[in-house]
C-alpha cells in the first residue's frame, strides 16, 4: 500500500511538471553581448534599429501621419507607468530608454503613437 501512495505521487509529480507548458523568454541586452558568437556586442540593437527601418520602408504603421513628438512619447509612457530616460528619433519610430517595476527597458514607439515593442536594455 505504501509503495502505491509513492508511486501514486511521483506519478502526479512528474505529470504536472509534464503537462506545464515550457514558454522561453527573449531578454534582449542593448549595448552589451548577451551571446558569446555575437561579433560587435550590439547584435539584438542592430536588429531592433533594421526592424523599424524596414517596417519604415515598408511604410505599414505611418499612414496616419506624423503627429506624435518627443514630448508625446514622454507622456504616453509616463501614463502607463514608465519612468522615461532618454528619447531618440529613429525616423519612423522613437527608441526609449526607460524603467518600468525595477527593469530597464527599450522601448519602440511609432509616429501614431503605437508602442511597437520593449525590450531588456542594460545601460
Amino acid at each position: 500500500m505504501r509503495r502505491h501512495v509513492i508511486l501514486f505521487s511521483a506519478t502526479s509529480v512528474f505529470s504536472a511538471i509534464a503537462a506545464l507548458p515550457a514558454f522561453s523568454q527573449v531578454v534582449i541586452y542593448d549595448g552589451q553581448s548577451s551571446e558569446p558568437y555575437s561579433v560587435d556586442g550590439n547584435t539584438e540593437s542592430n536588429f531592433l534599429h533594421a526592424w523599424n527601418r524596414n517596417h519604415d520602408d515598408q511604410n505599414r504603421w505611418s499612414q496616419r501621419g506624423g503627429r506624435f513628438g518627443p514630448d508625446d512619447v514622454i507622456t504616453l509612457l509616463e501614463d502607463r507607468g514608465y519612468r522615461v530616460r532618454n528619447v531618440q528619433d529613429v525616423g519612423e519610430r522613437f527608441l526609449v530608454k526607460a524603467t518600468r517595476g525595477g527593469d530597464n527597458l527599450l522601448v519602440s514607439v511609432s509616429r501614431s503613437g503605437d508602442i511597437m515593442g520593449v525590450v531588456h536594455d542594460q545601460y
